[in-house]
């Protein structure tokens, strides 16, 4: 196959190693490792010594790391591949056979699944300021900015059936290599998430094709690629909407909408520590399933932790 598989990893050994086992054999992989702690750049370099490895040292942060991965990798078609994936038999050469069979695509987007075969919605609409403030603040407790929300994650949105979309999730971007190189790889203003969505919407701008093709499947974990990361993650994803927002839509009424957020955010972020400690507590003194303690203790963690550490850099430096 004329493709290949970038994918960076930190501190996810385990599924690391399970996603590098699922490709098939011969094709071309890129791993760049960014510090992580558990010997993942060690078993990469022990057990698979055909991929071509970097290993950093030190986190540069995923947007970089990815540029780094492609900017020696060959092939007429790229993956840019989250660590906590499955690549199922088939699944990239049906790829290359759409992106060969669709010549307008400058990336693509696939059908993901989660490890229990159900359906991982995977397609958005590009964010627009009021779908952010009624996902991501204490209005979407109150019903606010539905709309906006549900055309954001593209609510309604068949995923039977091959069509033109936005932005697929980054979890398994295909990209054309002319398309990618004609945008300038990643935007590494971008530490963590909101990359993969910039890059698509410049894609976009130029007037390129995305498109998503529900033949080929690959299986996605789902967040355990950042679970490392915790309360961290969380952060960079809110300074990447605010970079986005400040690249594409620079003025007074993103500086107001910016003055906005924060607040809500944090006010959302306050009640959700509350309600997760509430429910921790609950599930606790009530006997419930040790799965479901550990989900409702991670949930506690996530928010108390972006409380902690992050509220105020976000507040005032963000």
């Amino acid at each position: 196959m004329d493709l290949t598989v970038a994918i960076v990893s930190y501190n996810c050994r385990d599924d690391l190693r399970s996603c590098l086992a699922s490709l098939p054999a011969g094709i071309g992989v890129s791993v760049v490792d960014n510090a992580s702690s558990d010997g993942s750049a060690a078993m990469v370099a022990a057990e698979f010594p055909a991929v071509s490895l970097a290993a950093n040292r030190e986190n540069r942060g995923f947007a970089a790391a990815c540029n780094q991965a492609l900017r020696s990798a060959g092939g007429r078609y790229l993956l840019l591949l989250n660590p906590d994936t499955k690549v199922p038999p088939g699944a990239l050469e049906e790829m290359v056979r759409f992106l060969d069979g669709h010549p307008c695509a400058a990336a693509a987007g696939c059908r993901l699944e989660n490890p229990d075969g159900s359906l991982q919605p995977s397609v958005r609409a590009f964010p627009t300021r009021a779908a952010v403030l009624g996902t991501f603040t204490v209005l979407k407790r109150f019903g606010l900015l539905r709309s906006a929300r549900r055309r954001y994650h593209q609510a309604d949105f068949d995923y039977s059936r091959e069509s033109r979309i936005e932005q697929p999730m980054g979890a398994a971007l295909f990209l054309r290599r002319e398309a990618w190189e004609r945008a300038g790889g990643m935007d590494e203003g971008y530490f963590l998430y909101l990359e993969e969505v910039d890059l698509c919407r410049r894609l976009a701008d130029a007037g390129e094709e995305i498109w998503y093709n529900p033949r080929c499947v690959i299986v996605h974990a789902g967040g355990r690629s950042t679970d490392p990361a915790g309360p961290a993650a969380r952060f960079h994803l809110l300074k990447g909407f605010l970079r986005y927002f400040r690249q594409r839509r620079p003025g007074a009424l993103t500086a107001c909408f910016i003055a906005v957020f924060k607040p809500l955010h944090l006010l959302e972020t306050v009640w959700g520590t509350a309600e997760a400690g509430l429910s921790l507590a609950a599930r606790s003194l009530l006997g419930a399933p040790a799965e479901k303690v550990e989900r409702a203790r991670r949930r506690y963690r996530l928010r108390r932790g972006f409380l902690r550490n992050y509220a105020l850099e976000f507040l005032f430096r963000a």
